[in-house]
């Protein structure tokens, strides 16, 4: 029977504990266990663990009979049932927002349309880190440029950057001849968009016109996933012979 990681070992280890000491804390028998003391177990474990915990434990449960020579109460179909049941009700983890490098390069891959332009100034100033509802909050009338960059004045209400640094106004510098610049970025998108008042970053409907509508935050989420998209489609495309 092959060994778990030694990581595995360890949770596994953590996990039968918990197990064993719930079970003497009922004087019921956690090896070999009846199905019903698993199911129990986990029913009570799930008001504060979720799917994956669950998951493990019943692993670690199923992985001590094994290696005792008792066939596994884990599969047992009650058990089982409340460990679909947790992965149905689980809440999906939302992944880790993207890194200022990263957006840097999505922002470097845009073309240069009008969606390309307004795309790359809201990539670069994310990864100068505006959170989105900074981002869709901004208007022409709280940017101020200078020859050394813009300041924002940024609403409060949750609207700054991810770091959760509130209201005020944000100091964005330009950045050194041929380095990605967020400032150039708004400025070339602002001039080639004819932007001069109302909302920065805009809706551009299907024929190309930029409207006066403001983006939505779900809509700063569709453009990183499009512009992802976009650019592992170039790097992935297959060399011509």
């Amino acid at each position: 029977m092959a060994l778990p990681a030694p990581e595995t070992a360890r949770l596994y280890a953590a996990d039968w504990r918990a197990f064993a000491a719930w079970c003497a804390g009922r004087n019921l028998a956690a090896l070999p266990a009846a199905p019903a003391t698993v199911e129990a177990f986990l029913t009570e474990a799930a008001a504060t663990r979720g799917a994956g915990a669950l998951g493990r434990r019943a692993a670690a449960i199923a992985d001590r009979h094994r290696r005792a020579g008792y066939p596994s109460p884990a599969g047992d179909p009650a058990v089982t049932a409340i460990l679909r049941a947790a992965r149905r009700t689980a809440i999906p983890r939302r992944p880790p927002p993207p890194r200022p490098t990263a957006l840097a390069r999505l922002a470097a891959a845009c073309p240069s349309d009008l969606a390309g332009l307004r795309d790359r100034a809201l990539l670069l100033l994310a990864s100068a880190g505006l959170g989105r509802a900074a981002l869709v909050g901004l208007d022409v009338e709280h940017l101020r440029f200078s020859a050394t960059g813009a300041e924002l004045a940024l609403r409060d209400h949750g609207q700054a950057g991810e770091s959760g640094d509130g209201g005020g106004v944000r100091h964005i510098p330009r950045a050194a001849a041929g380095r990605p610049c967020p400032v150039r970025a708004v400025e070339d998108w602002l001039d080639r968009s004819a932007t001069r008042f109302g909302p920065v970053f805009r809706k551009i409907d299907r024929w190309g016109n930029v409207e006066h509508r403001r983006l939505g935050t779900d809509a700063i989420r569709r453009i990183l996933a499009r512009r992802t998209a976009q650019r592992r489609r170039r790097t992935h495309r297959p060399v011509a012979r």
